[in-house]
């Protein structure tokens, strides 16, 4: 019988991150062992943010959603690395580095652990993970930046919850699916009914602040936006939303150029307003899965649904748009079909993420989604099991 292969991957995980997986994809990919075990390690002087029973939760869920498999386990030790690794039998030690101090300090370990008889094999952080470190994702999240391209959508929300005390949901629909009454419907509701602090960020409006604001940053966009779009666009020093709405929803690399003016200076805005919140806040966007931005809401999604020839009214009546305005702007959004596909897809994915969908057509039970959102949210209200 041959024996199985195995290598042990310590870590803190507080928190799991990319370049933490990174290191377990490599490790798995290379076909070196049987079984990788990533061990948490339990240091009883060493402060941490997460407590041992959170750190496993996170990152056997990262873990999971990776599809690995029974190759990979999340596992915890305390004392020594090396006693723990010979105890169990295993022979390697998995290591990753960032830069010429950590590979001294990790040349220094291996040097100690061989002394067991344990190999360490050594890895070199891949470009886009060679600068990140638990400590400053802890450190980006502390401030209510957002850290969705450097942890899983399941630390995100940990992270925003643990130190800001802020859950997040995202709120989308069609245009004229009744979002924003939604949003204004649940956060009254919850001023009268109970202790749940809920709060409403209209993402659209807020956005389009940038367009009027004599801020350093509202003027950088208008500049942009100017020299994209041309002179045109704009009557004196305001800008036309109404002719540039016509240039945009027409053409979609024109669409996907406004984009790009306005992805940073957006995430800026909402990153300083919601330095503002606590409990739970619906960011209300149109946009969310045209734009990719669940991962901006840890793929926490509630779908406002409405039949066509509703939306279609509501539209006309509270914008004041020509019949053709609206076609235009409904060709560039997502059916409602398709923005629950994707939300599905993407909760499906990463293993994670909260769904509920409500037809504003009909009166919404706003004590039943108050309940929906308590029972799923925090993530560690209770003791994790």
């Amino acid at each position: 019988m041959v024996k199985q292969k195995t290598a042990i991957y310590p870590l803190s995980a507080d928190p799991v991150h990319n370049g933490h997986m990174q290191t377990v994809r490599r490790t798995v990919e290379s076909g070196f062992f049987d079984k990788l075990y990533v061990a948490i390690g339990v240091n009883p002087f060493k402060k941490t943010l997460f407590n041992l029973d959170e750190r496993l939760f996170l990152t056997k869920k990262v873990v999971d959603s990776a599809g690995f498999g029974d190759k990979v386990e999340v596992v915890s030790f305390e004392g020594l690395l090396r006693n723990y690794a010979r105890s169990q039998g295993i022979n390697s030690i998995v290591r990753s580095y960032r830069n010429g101090t950590d590979a001294e300090y990790e040349s220094g370990l291996a040097s100690f652990n061989e002394e067991y008889g344990i190999k360490t094999w050594l890895l070199p952080a891949e470009k886009g993970n060679v600068e990140i470190s638990s400590s400053m994702v802890r450190a980006v999240a502390s401030e209510f930046g957002f850290v969705q391209n450097l942890v899983h959508p399941v630390v995100k929300q940990a992270l925003e919850e643990k130190l800001r005390g802020v859950s997040l949901v995202g709120v989308t629909g069609c245009m004229g699916a009744g979002k924003s009454t939604f949003c204004k419907g649940l956060v009254d509701y919850s001023k009268s009914h109970g202790d749940t602090e809920v709060s409403h960020i209209d993402f659209d409006k807020l956005v389009h602040t940038l367009y009027f604001e004599d801020t350093p940053l509202g003027l950088q966009v208008k500049e942009e936006i100017k020299e994209s779009f041309g002179e045109d666009v704009f009557a004196g020093k305001e800008l036309n939303r109404r002719k540039l709405a016509g240039i945009v929803f027409g053409d979609k690399g024109k669409r996907d150029e406004l984009s790009r003016i306005l992805q940073v200076p957006s995430m800026i805005k909402l990153e300083e307003e919601l330095r503002k919140r606590k409990g739970f806040v619906l960011v209300d966007a149109a946009y969310f899965t045209e734009y990719n931005m669940l991962p901006l809401v840890n793929n926490n999604v509630i779908l406002v649904s409405c039949n066509d020839d509703e939306r279609f009214k509501r539209v006309l009546e509270r914008d004041g748009l020509t019949r053709s305005e609206v076609e235009a702007k409904t060709k560039a959004q997502h059916s409602e079909a398709e923005k629950r596909e994707i939300i599905k897809k993407a909760q499906a994915e990463k293993n994670h993420g909260f769904f509920y969908e409500v037809d504003s057509a009909k009166e919404i039970d706003y004590e039943k989604v108050l309940t929906e959102l308590n029972n799923y949210f925090p993530l560690f209200k209770q003791e994790v099991k």
